[in-house]
């Protein structure tokens, strides 16, 4: 039961003090005997070192003259010393590796240093930003790709050397024709009387819309500017002639019209002008025409007036 019942030893405070003496005596007996529960000594354990390592031939120990293991240097139980040379690494090594060692050893000067023109290119340079490295590489494919489709691009030409372009701006739409200008006459009438035998030519191309010169049909210098910029951008004022036939829609409308087909007859007369043309968008089609009337609108989006009462 509690508090020690029949039967039960007693614990080792309630046992007398001879009795805890002997029983301490005992348990220390039995530990030193078993070798599991205490440790070795140094001189046990160099004893079992001695016993394990065997030497195979005296001519292992580096002096020779015995087998003592007190004349092996520390750190060796037997054998000769590591040969600290280079020619022992080389030993291990490869036909191919002691190549590559011999054309490292080329690069070397007599002091030991990397030649001039042997050495590597500055750090700036692998430091690069790798973003500005992928926009050129880019850039050098897209005008890769801009001449491989210029080179596709053939000359297309009539059997007068003349070519045609149609132009399309809202509703009006324009037939154009260019030809080399030819050889002309400058000066009044009066004055080509009296050089008749002095042939001072020039080269001067003129443009006509709709049987009218360009001045007198466009007389607004902005309407005129939408025709000649695609020679401007080009460079090529003056040296064509140029029939422009023209229906449809306003003043504005055409010359717009007139523009994209001037552009489009000069690419097809020589597809090298398409590289100047296409960047300012003359070779583009203005697809913005006015949006139709809505039922129960005034126009396209403007309501009536709304009156509550």
């Amino acid at each position: 039961g509690v508090g020690g019942g029949v039967g039960r030893q007693p614990r080792w405070w309630q046992m007398p003090k001879d009795v805890v003496k002997s029983n301490l005596q005992s348990c220390s007996n039995y530990a030193s005997k078993s070798s599991k529960k205490r440790r070795h000594s140094e001189s046990e354990v160099l004893a079992g070192i001695r016993s394990r390592v065997a030497v195979r031939s005296p001519s292992d120990v580096p002096d020779g003259s015995n087998n003592r293991m007190e004349d092996i240097p520390e750190g060796v139980l037997y054998g000769e010393h590591n040969d600290p040379s280079e020619e022992r690494h080389l030993e291990t090594q490869t036909e191919e590796e002691k190549e590559i060692l011999e054309a490292l050893s080329g690069l070397l000067d007599e002091d030991g240093e990397i030649k001039a023109e042997d050495r590597f290119p500055p750090l700036e340079h692998f430091y690069q930003d790798a973003r500005s490295l992928e926009k050129e590489k880019r850039q050098e494919r897209e005008k890769v790709k801009q001449l491989e489709h210029t080179m596709r691009r053939v000359k297309k030409v009539d059997r007068f050397g003349a070519s045609l372009g149609t132009g399309k701006r809202k509703t009006a739409v324009a037939q154009v024709r260019i030809a080399p200008a030819t050889s002309r006459r400058v000066g009044t009438e009066e004055e080509e009387d009296e050089d008749e035998d002095e042939k001072d030519e020039e080269i001067f191309g003129e443009i006509v819309v709709n049987g009218k010169p360009l001045d007198e049909y466009f007389q607004d210098s902005s309407l005129r500017q939408h025709v000649l910029a695609p020679f401007a951008a080009t460079n090529t004022i003056g040296l064509f002639d140029v029939r422009i036939v023209v229906h449809g829609g306003g003043l504005s409308g055409q010359s717009q019209a007139a523009r994209l087909g001037v552009a489009r007859s000069l690419q097809n007369y020589d597809p090298v002008f398409r590289s100047q043309l296409k960047p300012m968008g003359l070779l583009t089609r203005d697809s913005r025409v006015v949006e139709r009337k809505k039922p129960g609108l005034k126009k396209a989006r403007k309501a009536f007036q709304w009156v509550k009462r």
